[in-house]
């Protein structure tokens, strides 16, 4: 019993971390390009190619479980999906906060007199 309470725990874990994969990645392509180097942080494309790759390994290294008989994830040895969540948490930690310092609001977005509240 202790075991499969192990077992999808494990699972939740990797889920939490491939979520946390596209979450980044997303952000990264919402993010106009010139705020990266305004923000003196590595180009768009160097982040989405490192995302996209953190992604794609943190899709593939979520452990195998089945609901109903389907069986589902690959299972890569886990070392590789503890690697892909890294890129994810430099560009939340780091790369995002100064970036949406150098991003240009648009009209109607803030809160000051001429925004919504």
């Amino acid at each position: 019993m202790t075991g499969l309470i192990q077992y999808y725990v494990f699972i939740a874990l990797f889920l939490v971390g491939f979520v946390l994969e596209v979450w980044a990645l997303v952000d990264a392509l919402r993010r106009p390009a010139g705020s990266y180097v305004t923000a003196e942080k590595r180009t768009k494309p160097f982040w989405l190619a490192i995302l996209a790759a953190g992604a794609l390994f943190g899709y593939l290294s979520v452990p195998r479980f089945a609901v109903l008989g389907v069986a589902f994830g690959f299972g890569l040895p886990l070392l590789i999906g503890l690697i892909a969540v890294l890129p994810a948490a430099i560009y939340l930690a780091d790369v995002k906060p100064e970036v949406i310092r150098f991003t240009p609001r648009r009209p109607g977005t803030g809160s000051g007199p001429a925004g919504r509240w």
